[in-house]
């Protein structure tokens, strides 16, 4: 089953993604090989409110991108990859206010709204703007909570928004530890805990760290728990999310228990290689050493 991307900042010269049309397309392509075949567009409300775009500009480049890359697709540079429209919106008190004005978008049309806090600190007003959210009959999809101090002090605090309904998003760089120590162990506890139910991208760039390429991050879940919670994060829960329906609710995941460890050791080879290719066989050693550990 392909993968799924709610969060993306994928479409050109709307924040602090990429600024041409050709660069969007490469994302794209890099996201279509690593098997990603829908992304969302999400760019930041707040950047688009400070150059005053509309949330129509978001649907018309979405057109222009999607019509590119069925070319693109045609002519065999990529696999097929839609693109559908949402937005980071900034978890404050207005944002209740810009959902009536029509100026917040919901992913994919649905009632899931993705929302970003702040990374130092939880606010005070969370519970009360979580909670006029879902009295508009919105689904708040919090966005990369692992980055936030205070939610890795107090996964409790999470634990509670989601009780209330709130869907949470981890980013596959917290996974793969680019987004710092305390990012990914808040990340595999999320998910242990059974309070996370979607990863994505959050893509910016072709390059690092905030690249399109998820599998490094699949990878790191199906070693850390198993491959059906890994379906469910990257694959299921998204694609539920943007046909409206609320993802697999929360359930206690427990760790892979590993049994001999076997030790491959490192072969280094002078021929220069693709980025590509070494995470392909990146891939290919982890999948060696799960089933050589299962045995």
């Amino acid at each position: 089953m392909a993968r799924v991307d709610i969060h993306a900042h994928i479409l050109p010269g709307l924040d602090d993604g990429p600024v041409t049309v050709e660069d969007s397309l490469a994302m794209a392509r890099m996201a279509a090989q690593d098997g990603t075949d829908t992304i969302v567009a999400t760019p930041h409300y707040r950047d688009m409110e400070l150059e005053r775009q509309t949330p129509q500009m978001v649907r018309d480049l979405a057109d222009t991108l999607n019509a590119a890359l069925q070319i693109d697709s045609a002519q065999g540079n990529a696999p097929p990859v839609r693109i559908f429209t949402g937005m980071t919106n900034r978890l404050d008190t207005s944002l209740p206010d810009l959902v009536d004005s029509e100026s917040a978008i919901t992913l994919n049309r649905t009632r899931f709204l993705l929302v970003e806090p702040p990374f130092n600190r939880v606010p005070p007003y969370v519970e009360d703007v979580i909670g006029r959210l879902l009295t508009q009959r919105l689904v708040p999809v919090l966005a990369h909570p692992e980055r936030n101090i205070e939610f890795q002090r107090r996964p409790k605090r999470l634990q509670n928004l989601v009780d209330q309904g709130v869907v949470v998003q981890i980013a596959a760089g917290s996974l793969t530890g680019q987004n710092g120590a305390g990012a990914r162990r808040a990340a595999e506890q999320f998910i242990r805990r059974g309070i996370a139910h979607v990863v994505a991208s959050e893509m910016h760039a072709v390059e690092s760290p905030r690249s399109p390429i998820l599998s490094d991050a699949f990878d790191i879940v199906v070693e850390l728990f198993d491959e059906r919670e890994a379906v469910d994060l990257f694959d299921i829960n998204p694609d539920m999310i943007l046909e409206g329906h609320s993802p697999h609710s929360e359930r206690t995941v427990a760790p892979r228990v590993p049994r001999v460890w076997i030790r491959i050791p490192s072969v280094k080879i002078n021929i220069p290689v693709s980025d590509r290719v070494k995470r392909r066989w990146q891939r290919r050693i982890r999948r060696i050493r799960r089933l050589t550990n299962r045995g």
